[in-house]
């Protein structure tokens, strides 16, 4: 006859066990990470299933990977080594423990492992118990099915517990919840493994976008991608840093996340933007510079020409050596003249500043003119030719450089049409914030101060500095390191880059080559699951 005292005991122990289960199912229905998820999925089931050690498996492209390990004995000796296991993948066959359960979909529930039948399909490897000084002995070794009811992994249980820690067999009353926990930890991992593949497949989508964007010109091709190395590294480095203006600065994973895919796409809206502004060298294309040469030399030869008729149809009386003379003399000033021409808008058409002589001896060459072969006054130069020589800094004209200043604009409308996750919804701010300063003569909405995002400042010296050390751009030559340190320097006293961002930057020396760069400035930055 069952006591009272000892139904309620019963009811107590169902409720706590029905409790903890909706524990185990909402911490399996929010995490989404896999490795934490499967470290989740482990640990609670053993709790509750009080087994001192386990592993997990996961099935992939027809292996069983060994994904999972928990020991508490281990865990708990006062001078642990390093566990002395090398994990590798198992074939899918019956003859281990974990392969035989994957394949056949049975509940191995085994009293001793050491004691198997002979005459059992698998067998147990004792390698991991004699190099760790361990004793496997109960074993509850479970398949984890999905949905479709296939089977995705293996929990392996070992050695169940009893109060006072004494090894024992596990409960066969235990099977079936257990067998309930791992059909809901399969769906949890599938899930998972969904949400990785998103992910993955969204991280490679955004990393050869960018490239692809910036391979237009192969003076850009990489930028993006260096960039995003140059802001990961300061993300790293104030992380680990706890002086200072640092202190209580700390991105989360999240924010890490956010601000690498704003670096990576911080110059897509260059989509947008002319490839021939892009790619502007000079201030006027070979093409121009082809046809204003040409043209001089078509008013060059046209005037001694007109040299020529003017003195045959003349009457001059002097002898023919002084008429040479004087015609070699005209001749080689009018060529004299126009080889300054030359000289004057090939020196002028080179990107940067010129001086003063120059901007006003190209001011007399554009008033000039001349007739053509149909007597019609044409100019020496035409205005859009005046307009870009005359461009006194860079290369560009004031339309292309609000052109290529558009980008920005581009790229924020671009990503605002992104539909990012709730922890990205910052992307597009930040990526088009890039070329704000902190004077407000940043563009596109010339904020000032800490109306810009630190991400953002972020990625402005990123930016520049690359842009600055890149291999020869179209309109520039590389610059040394240490010039370009000097000009984040210039540009924090002129109050345009925060002044912390490029100390950062700076003083741990986070443009060095890494060890690992060459083979992939991003590797481990967006870890694949398979």
């Amino acid at each position: 006859m069952t006591r009272w005292f000892d139904r309620e005991a019963e009811i107590q122990d169902l409720k706590r066990q029905i409790a903890r289960l909706n524990r185990i199912g909402i911490a399996l229905s929010i995490e989404t990470d896999l490795s934490k998820l499967l470290e989740v999925i482990l640990s609670e089931v053993r709790g509750f299933t009080r087994a001192d050690a386990g592993s997990l498996y996961i099935v992939r492209d027809n292996l069983l990977y060994f994904e999972v390990a928990q020991n508490n004995v281990l865990e708990r000796r006062p001078v642990r080594p390093p566990m002395s296991f090398k994990p590798f993948p198992l074939h899918l066959d019956k003859k281990s423990i974990a392969g035989y359960v994957a394949v056949t979909g049975e509940v191995l529930n085994i009293a001793d492992v050491y004691e198997l039948r002979p005459d059992l399909e698998f067998t147990f490897n004792r390698d991991f118990d004699q190099r760790n000084q361990y004793r496997s002995k109960s074993m509850l070794v479970l398949p984890m099915r999905d949905h479709e009811n296939d089977i995705i992994g293996v929990l392996q249980l070992i050695n169940a517990l009893t109060k006072d820690g004494r090894i024992t067999s596990f409960s066969s009353e235990l099977v079936e919840l257990v067998s309930s926990l791992c059909s809901q930890a399969a769906i949890a991992i599938r899930n998972a493994l969904l949400i990785n593949n998103i992910k993955n497949l969204f991280d490679s989508l955004v990393r050869y976008s960018a490239s692809a964007i910036d391979a237009r010109s192969p003076h850009t091709a990489g930028h993006s991608k260096r960039v995003s190395v140059y802001v990961r590294r300061m993300v790293d480095q104030i992380n680990a840093t706890d002086t200072g203006c640092w202190v209580g600065v700390h991105f989360s994973p999240g924010e890490v996340e956010e601000i690498t895919y704003a670096a990576w796409l911080h110059d897509v809206g260059k989509i947008g933007v002319r490839e021939k502004v892009l790619e502007k060298a000079n201030k006027l294309s070979d093409n121009c510079m082809m046809a204003i040469r040409h043209r001089l030399d078509y008013i060059r030869l046209s005037q001694i020409n007109a040299l020529y008729r003017e003195v045959l149809d003349s009457e001059i009386t002097a002898s023919p050596a002084i008429i040479r003379e004087m015609l070699e003399n005209h001749v080689a000033k009018i060529n004299n003249t126009f080889s300054r021409y030359r000289d004057l808008v090939t020196r002028v058409n080179m990107p940067g500043f010129f001086s003063s002589e120059d901007k006003a001896a190209l001011d007399i060459l554009a008033q000039l003119e001349y007739l053509d072969e149909r007597g019609h006054k044409r100019p020496y130069l035409f205005p859009h030719e005046r307009e870009c020589l005359s461009v006194s800094k860079g290369n560009l004209t004031k339309e292309e450089y609000q052109e290529i200043q558009s980008h920005v604009v581009y790229t924020k409308k671009i990503l605002s049409n992104i539909p990012f996750t709730r922890h990205l919804k910052n992307v597009p701010l930040y990526a088009a914030s890039h070329h704000e300063m902190l004077d407000g003569t940043g563009y596109p909405e010339g904020l000032r101060g800490d109306q810009i995002p630190l991400q953002s400042r972020l990625l402005a010296v990123a930016d520049i500095f690359d842009a600055l050390t890149a291999k020869d751009r179209p309109y520039k030559k590389i610059i040394p390191v240490d010039v370009a340190v000097r000009i984040l320097e210039d540009e924090v006293t002129c109050n345009r880059l925060d002044g912390d961002v490029v100390k950062l930057f700076v003083e741990n020396e986070l443009y060095h080559p890494m060890p690992g760069d060459e083979g992939g400035l991003l590797d481990g930055y967006f870890p694949e699951i398979s």
